[in-house]
């Protein structure tokens, strides 16, 4: 799946609207060679300036809403997403805004072209064709807040994260340095790809790997699942929410070497606050850097870890140690869910080959 939004154009503001269709009508009329007498010629060329203006401003207002889907069309992921960056409701009343001046300018298009044909008076044709010119600035104008507002929320949208929505995936969490991308390049063999988006203060990063023919993706999200959520804006609580569209099951990561800079009081108290967030959804709880943590501390997780019912994991992410039995735990649990969409697909497939066919 791409970015719903990577095609939103960029939003001229009014004036700079305003001043392209201007020039655009100018160059036209200088261009243009009309044919009879002064006053035919009058008015083909100030029609033509008419028309050009016209169609300059509804083309580039009609790019707007050709190429912005519609947010309630998207699935409840970017939804959210949306939601959580954008007002959702000054959105859709700036892009009816536009939809408006679209309508209204061509409407006096089509009067003031009439106006001018019927018009036996050079003098009176260029000042139709300027009373034209002061509504259409007028109108553009009056929605040039929205024209400033779809911009900045072009801005942050185009930005949005590219995940395969089709794919069960796994969210890491933990606490920032205790190896996350790390076990993030071990699983899916692949350098990720990482970006930066608006939710978090970091990036996002997005890896796959496949087993038996089936895909599984893992995502990483630095700044989002590596602090307490008590300490989170609204924004980021948004943020974590429309995670769980995504998610299916957590790979939470512990460093009892301490190496990360949070001791381990700090990590358990995360953990309880990110567990207790998504509980519903299965964990597999890894203890990273065991070639280098202190035994005690290591088994200190660990009960912790299995007094809340969970087996935790001895791993090493940078040397392999344990990553072969974390993913066959990932595939067991994930895998049932890979089948049933790739079930989907297959069947998905076979229906619109049989209607290719009949």
């Amino acid at each position: 799946m791409k970015n719903p939004f990577e095609k939103m154009p960029t939003v001229l503001t009014a004036d700079e609207l305003i001043d392209k269709a201007f020039r655009r009508a100018e160059k036209a009329a200088s261009a243009f060679t009309p044919k009879g007498n002064r006053v035919s010629k009058a008015r083909q060329r100030e029609e033509l300036r008419v028309r050009t203006v016209s169609n300059v401003v509804r083309d580039n207002l009609r790019k707007i809403l050709d190429r912005t889907p519609g947010v309630s069309t998207l699935p409840k992921f970017y939804q959210d997403l949306v939601d959580t960056l954008v007002d959702r409701d000054q959105f859709h009343r700036s892009l009816a805004h536009v939809n408006w001046a679209i309508k209204t300018i061509r409407n006096l298009e089509q009067r003031y072209v009439e106006k001018i044909r019927y018009s036996r008076d050079p003098d009176e044709i260029a000042k139709l064709r300027r009373q034209f010119y002061g509504r259409v600035a007028d109108i553009i104008k009056e929605i040039g807040d929205d024209l400033e507002y779809l911009n900045q929320a072009r801005n942050v949208l185009k930005d949005l994260p590219v995940v395969d929505l089709e794919l069960p995936t796994v969210v890491i969490a933990g606490h920032p340095n205790v190896g996350k991308s790390t076990l993030l390049r071990a699983l899916t063999n692949a350098k990720p790809e990482v970006a930066s988006y608006p939710f978090t203060t970091k990036g996002i990063n997005v890896g796959q790997f496949e087993e038996h023919y089936l895909k599984y993706q893992v995502i990483d999200t630095p700044g989002l699942l590596d602090r307490p959520l008590s300490e989170r804006n609204e924004i980021e609580r948004q943020a974590i929410l429309a995670l769980k569209h995504l998610g299916r099951v957590i790979v939470y990561i512990f460093d009892p070497s301490e190496y990360c800079g949070f001791p381990i009081e700090e990590q358990m108290h995360l953990f309880e606050e990110i567990y207790e967030e998504f509980k519903d959804f299965p964990f597999i709880v890894v203890l990273n850097k065991v070639d280098i943590a202190d035994e005690e501390k290591i088994k200190q997780v660990e009960e912790f870890v299995k007094s809340k019912g969970l087996e935790p994991l001895r791993i090493s992410a940078l040397n392999g140690e344990g990553l072969d039995e974390l993913k066959r735990r990932v595939i067991e649990l994930v895998q049932p869910m890979v089948e049933e969409q790739a079930r989907k697909i297959m069947e998905k497939e076979l229906r619109k080959f049989r209607e290719e066919e009949f």
